[in-house]
């Protein structure tokens, strides 16, 4: 089917990146999980967002080989776990391999790869390993998930001898945990925002505000929430089992929020979640 895309220039690459990107997450690794991929591509989908953590890199590499369209068609972009940054860079590279193996004939390549959380004492390794990895066309484009912006000027320091820069940084962002300072800092420094958790697993659609808009431009609210990271400027990761969700997730470019609309979904994130949320962020990179 042809499909409406709106994509993002990748920073010093000439590559570039489509806006809208299917999550893997819990996506099954069974003939479901092919079969809710396949649903995705017919519904317009070429961005695929998976990590080794998920499971499902070869789920998605028969989905790919089973729709019949070339590989060039699609931007894949997986992740790097923990347990391999902990193990070494001969562990780091080991996992990239098997990630790019699982696409099976789909694959050869990713065209970004990510650290998927910030591993103390590990990262700027684990960074280095990618870089050799991209050098060697394995990897087009590099980046990080879930970095602060300290954690980000550590990789950076002159001293790392980093030669390939990030080019995006993924963490939580939706009108529901909104940190404006964190997201103007890596847009800033040229690198760009992909939202995790862009749809807040639905939990808050029925926010009187988030409500109103929606019925204002006759959309839904997760039609709403995307749109709000469209005009962003964000890469924008949702999922859904749901064919009729996955067309009308898709299905945001006929209508524009308004200055307004936007100031009202930028003020729904509460201090209290922030401080939740940033919680949650340091206990996952403490070392175990």
């Amino acid at each position: 089917m042809t499909t409406l895309e709106t994509v993002l220039a990748i920073p010093s690459s000439g590559l570039t990146i489509p806006q809208l990107a299917f999550g893997m997450y819990k996506v099954p690794a069974d003939d479901d999980g092919v079969a809710i991929i396949l649903n995705a591509i017919k519904s317009g989908y070429r961005h695929f967002d998976t990590a080794s953590y998920y499971n499902n890199e070869a789920t998605l590499g028969k989905a790919l080989r089973l729709s019949n369209l070339p590989r060039h068609h699609f931007f894949l972009t997986s992740k790097v776990w923990n347990d391999a940054q902990k193990a070494g860079r001969s562990a780091v590279r080991q996992s990239v391999l098997q990630s790019i193996e699982a696409l099976g004939d789909s694959g050869g390549y990713f065209d970004l790869f990510l650290i998927h959380w910030p591993v103390p004492g590990c990262f700027v390794e684990t960074y280095k390993e990618l870089e050799v990895l991209h050098e060697e066309g394995k990897l087009k484009c590099l980046g990080l998930s879930n970095f602060s912006p300290s954690e980000y000027a550590d990789l950076m320091a002159e001293g790392n001898g980093i030669r390939v820069a990030p080019v995006v940084n993924q963490f939580e962002v939706s009108p529901f945990m909104y940190r404006p300072n964190v997201v103007s800092y890596f847009q800033e420094r040229g690198v760009l925002v992909s939202s995790s958790k862009a749809l807040h697993r639905g939990e808050s659609f029925d926010n009187a505000q988030l409500e109103m808009i929606s019925r204002k431009h006759s959309v839904s609210p997760a039609q709403v929430v995307l749109r709000w990271g469209l005009q962003k400027g964000l890469v924008v990761v949702a999922k859904t089992a749901k064919r009729l969700r996955m067309k009308e997730n898709r299905d945001i470019l006929h209508f524009v929020l308004s200055e307004d609309d936007m100031t009202t979904l930028n003020g729904l994130t509460s201090a209290e979640d922030v401080v939740k949320r940033e919680k949650l962020e340091k206990e996952r990179k403490l070392p175990m």
